[in-house]
């Protein structure tokens, strides 16, 4: 990756010497600025990633923060931030992180689905179910969204006939899978087969 990238800019180097549309010393400006820029977003990324593995989370969100600003990969970085605010018990804090994605990035199934996971978590059922639904809508095979949605639809305070059939369709999706037993159990406590 960092050899296609350095080729890159030397391509791009190249065709704008041979255009005419630089100078010798421009050029060289801009090379060293492109590598500067660089090793800055990696020192951040490694900064971030070495304060999370030693449990300093907070410093890990500043650095990573840092390399959003820097220009560095958004939704790795969005990632990153939701791993350490939720590892640190932030909840709210990265429910924004990932809505603010998502206001940029909304067809981002993924961390759609990481958002709903949040919102529920904070208690903002409606807004959850919303994404889990949407969730579902562009993936109907991933169980895990349908045993999810059951769960906020019954915590919503939902008939069982709005949430069963979501605990039905998990196991059907998924009936040795993780949840397999929860889901069961709500369904036979409600008398459901």
């Amino acid at each position: 990756m960092i050899r296609s990238s350095y080729c890159g800019r030397c391509l791009l180097l190249l065709s704008l010497l041979s255009a005419g549309c630089a100078s010798g010393a421009l050029s060289q400006q801009r090379e060293q600025q492109i590598l500067a820029d660089e090793s800055t977003l990696k020192e951040l990324m490694a900064r971030g990633d070495a304060s999370a593995a030693v449990g300093d989370m907070t410093r890990a969100e500043q650095y990573f923060v840092a390399a959003l600003k820097a220009g560095g990969n958004e939704r790795a970085l969005v990632q990153r931030l939701l791993v350490v605010c939720v590892a640190d018990q932030r909840y709210p804090v990265a429910a924004e992180y990932v809505e603010q994605y998502l206001h940029r990035h909304p067809l981002d199934t993924d961390l759609r689905f990481a958002a709903a996971s949040l919102q529920a978590a904070i208690g903002d059922a409606p807004r959850a179910r919303a994404l889990f639904e949407s969730v579902i809508q562009d993936r109907p095979q991933w169980a895990e969204a349908h045993y999810a949605l059951a769960s906020v639809l019954r915590e919503e305070g939902e008939p069982d006939a709005v949430a069963d059939p979501q605990d039905l369709e998990y196991l059907k999706l998924s009936p040795r899978g993780p949840l397999a037993e929860m889901a069961r159990a709500r369904l036979s406590h409600r008398g459901t087969p």
